[in-house]
């Protein structure tokens, strides 16, 4: 699917198809999922948070003007409500039997495997605003601009955060490494 996919599957939505609506749900269902949990990540209630965002953005569906991409309009529901959620609970981090049900398999072994472990049990330990922006950018390929727009910071800070989140990643990973 395309950014026009997105649109048809908008404006047939809007038209009253509303099972062109299943296809986008059906597309960014683990994205919405992935940012969510990273926020709030006990599996119910970011489940929970999941379908309250597609029904949020079915709902408001025709407040989207199409001046970002469906998905950059959709991951901000995503963001807003689960950062909403996680003041009102205060949810502890530590723990999260989350991370280890949906981390992300992969085929690389020795040195490589080691460092992704390390990796994402950083992740996991790292404050939830800090943990989506890595998510969102190398996770989902997302530019910095529409980083921005999911979270509500400004581009530059942004990329300030993400350039101190990846300076401190690699030196917890080498003192982790060296002992």
């Amino acid at each position: 699917m395309t950014i026009i996919d997105d649109i048809n599957f908008v404006e047939r939505t809007l038209a009253g198809d509303t099972e062109a609506f299943s296809a986008l749900v059906e597309r960014y269902r683990s994205m919405v999922f992935s940012i969510i949990v990273r926020i709030v990540p006990r599996q119910q209630d970011a489940e929970d948070i999941a379908q309250d965002v597609f029904v949020k953005a079915f709902s408001s569906l025709t407040r989207f003007r199409g001046e970002a991409r469906f998905s950059t309009w959709l991951c901000r529901i995503a963001y807003t409500t689960a950062v909403s959620h996680s003041r009102r609970q205060r949810p502890d981090r530590a723990g999260s039997e989350i991370d280890e049900q949906y981390a992300e398999p992969d085929d690389a072994d020795g040195l490589i495997d080691e460092r992704l472990q390390i990796l994402r049990r950083l992740l996991n330990q790292m404050p939830p605003e800090d943990a989506t922006l890595v998510s969102l950018h190398y996770r989902y390929g997302k530019q910095i601009e529409e980083v921005a727009a999911i979270t509500g910071l400004s581009a530059a800070n942004v990329k300030v955060r993400l350039h101190r989140i990846r300076k401190k990643l690699y030196q917890e990973i080498n003192e982790i490494e060296n002992g």
